[in-house]
């Protein structure tokens, strides 16, 4: 049987968290021995991987977000395992996207700062559907967030808000060398972002 097909039936006939572990399983780049933070923790990946997985599904009110949470996850493990700068990355998934598509943005903390929570923000529709910290144990948080959450206009991102905030205060924090301050956070709004967003999303697919 096709694989489309396998989770297709999944989606409709068995339960989320069944849905979760088969669609975060598989792919993602896995554990890299050695390294600090999420990506050398196999008990923190075997963590996050389905907590995000149905945290996601819970957002987007879709069984199948967790498939999007799988991809979401190749990319961020991706990202981490090959982590060489020296300034938060992001890591921006699918591409290309349309703005009715479930789209998940997060920014990683530069290389040596790894113990820094990695902000996640998920959009659908021009509006942000949640925010999340995962932490480098693995742990999926909620983020409050008051500050914009509807897209600019129809083509830009309903995370860009929170993404720009998001990477001002990694670079607040790794600037100042906190990086094992308990009190570090997301601020509550944009005031001081970058001008630099996440690239824009297209324009929804008409049939």
């Amino acid at each position: 049987m096709p694989t489309s097909t396998v989770l297709r039936f999944l989606a409709a006939s068995t339960s989320p968290l069944l849905l979760a572990a088969y669609a975060t399983a598989g792919n993602a780049a896995g554990l890299v021995e050695g390294a600090p933070g999420l990506i050398g923790d196999q008990t923190a990946l075997g963590t996050y991987r389905p907590a995000f997985s149905i945290t996601l599904q819970k957002a987007a009110g879709d069984d199948l977000a967790g498939l999007r949470a799988r991809g979401f996850g190749i990319a961020l493990e991706d990202t981490l395992a090959a982590r060489a700068e020296d300034k938060p990355l992001f890591v921006d998934y699918p591409k290309p996207v349309s703005s009715n598509m479930l789209r998940v943005i997060a920014v990683v903390p530069p290389k040596g700062y790894e113990l820094l929570p990695i902000p996640v923000c998920a959009e659908q529709n021009n509006k942000v559907l949640a925010t999340w910290n995962i932490t480098a144990k693995g742990q999926v948080a909620p983020v409050a967030w008051s500050g914009p959450s509807v897209s600019e206009n129809p083509n830009s991102s309903a995370c860009k808000a929170f993404i720009m905030a998001a990477r001002a205060e990694i670079v607040r924090i790794a600037a100042g060398q906190q990086q094992n301050d308990p009190q570090a956070s997301i601020p509550s709004n944009a005031d001081k972002v970058s001008t630099n967003p996440p690239p824009a999303a297209a324009k929804p697919e008409t049939p």
